[in-house]
């Protein structure tokens, strides 16, 4: 059985220890030892990193009852030096014990109850059971968890029997069998938690509510804590600063700045649109179908498809008697636009199944417009080949 040593001191940095059994499973290799100070992943937290024996420690779990210390090599058996990553450590505890603060204080003053953690490498998360939270709730509940982080509140942990946890007002029975390890914050908070935590409330630092989601049925909370938080601000001041470098304006009028830009840039792309569409009506006007068959043909290169499908739909109704392929040429992808005048006869869908056939594509339609593509292996001839003599046999 290995000593725990991170429930004796989490702030311990460095220990030495002795490997007693060292092995390879699907993980990786790993070694199991006398005592430790790496925390195995569990209850919402991610495992410590660090070093044995200057071999790096990149995973930490509990399997089959044991600590398994994941190496990037095998260790030997016998004396061992064990660092801790200290900054990823210290992150996990800020975050970890924020948690506690902040779940007690939606359950205390909005009975909204956590049902799960996620502590990410990017972002911190709460599953709250309640479908909305309030603007008011929200910075309410803000204001009084970093109230709790700054009064200095020692952050004790004690173990208890499993028969005495029911006469204990936990936020929520403990997951466990056997002896229950509680984690209690003076007149904040009582839970069972097997996660590590600093000393006090003030080594939190701070705590800041990032954003809201919906999640089954409740609400999801993102927040951060400690020098997470401080580095989230750093982000937003330096985000800020350049805003109004390149808006031009104070940081009290950045949203009317941003959203003149906004109106700006919308009406630029409604001219846009139209002028387009005025340009694809008069490229459209210059096309026409070969007398002799009624059939329209072009290629085009690097071309959106969406544009040649438009310009496909105003050239049919140009020439309602026509019928049309289009192909568009990116690189080795090759795609199909069949389409068919009002009056002219014959499934597009045909046609552009032999093409599809060609290229090993996917497509579809309806009998006057079908478009679809695939990989570009042919000569560009033998596509309008198939097309005419599929369109030959369709109308007799």
């Amino acid at each position: 059985m290995t000593t725990k040593i991170y429930y004796e001191n989490p702030e311990l940095k460095k220990i030495e220890a002795t490997v007693i059994h060292s092995d390879k499973d699907a993980a990786g290799y790993f070694a199991l030892l006398d005592k430790t100070c790496f925390y195995p992943e569990g209850g919402g937290q991610p495992a410590d990193a660090g070093i044995i024996n200057n071999v790096k420690v990149f995973d930490v779990q509990t399997v089959e009852g044991e600590i398994r210390h994941y190496t990037e090599q095998p260790l030997p058996l016998g004396a061992a030096s064990l660092e801790l990553d200290w900054e990823r450590r210290w992150d996990h505890m800020q975050q970890h014990a924020g948690q506690h603060v902040l779940s007690a204080v939606f359950d205390d003053h909005y009975n909204m109850k956590t049902s799960s953690f996620h502590l990410g490498f990017e972002r911190v998360s709460i599953d709250l059971d309640t479908p909305h939270i309030t603007k008011e709730q929200w910075l309410d509940v803000e204001k009084k968890a970093n109230e709790v982080i700054q009064r200095h509140i020692p952050i004790q942990t004690t173990w208890v029997a499993n028969e005495e946890v029911s006469a204990l007002k936990l936020r929520k029975p403990p997951a466990v069998e056997g002896p229950v390890r509680l984690v209690m914050i003076e007149g904040v908070d009582i839970n069972a938690c097997g996660g590590t935590h600093p000393l006090n409330t003030a080594d939190i630092g701070m705590l800041k509510l990032i954003s809201m989601e919906k999640s089954k049925g409740g609400t999801r909370v993102y927040f951060l804590c400690g020098k997470r938080a401080f580095h989230y601000f750093q982000q937003l001041i330096e985000t800020t600063d350049e805003l109004v470098r390149q808006l031009n304006a104070p940081i009290q009028e950045l949203n009317i700045a941003a959203s003149a830009l906004l109106q700006e840039k919308a009406g630029n792309e409604k001219s846009i649109k139209e002028l387009n569409g005025k340009l694809l009506e008069a490229e459209a006007a210059t096309l026409s179908p070969d007398p002799d068959n009624e059939t329209i043909e072009k290629v085009f290169e690097d071309r959106p498809i969406k544009e040649v499908q438009q310009l496909a739909k105003l050239v049919i109704a140009n020439h309602p008697k026509a019928v049309l392929l289009f192909v568009s040429v990116h690189q080795e992808e090759i795609r199909f636009v069949c389409a068919r005048g009002a009056s002219a006869t014959g499934d597009m869908r045909i046609p552009l199944k032999e093409l599809l056939a060609m290229t090993d594509g996917k497509g579809g339609g309806n009998a006057q417009f079908g478009q679809g593509g695939g990989i570009f292996a042919s000569p560009i001839e033998n596509f309008f080949e198939v097309f005419r003599n599929s369109m030959k046999n369709l109308q007799g």
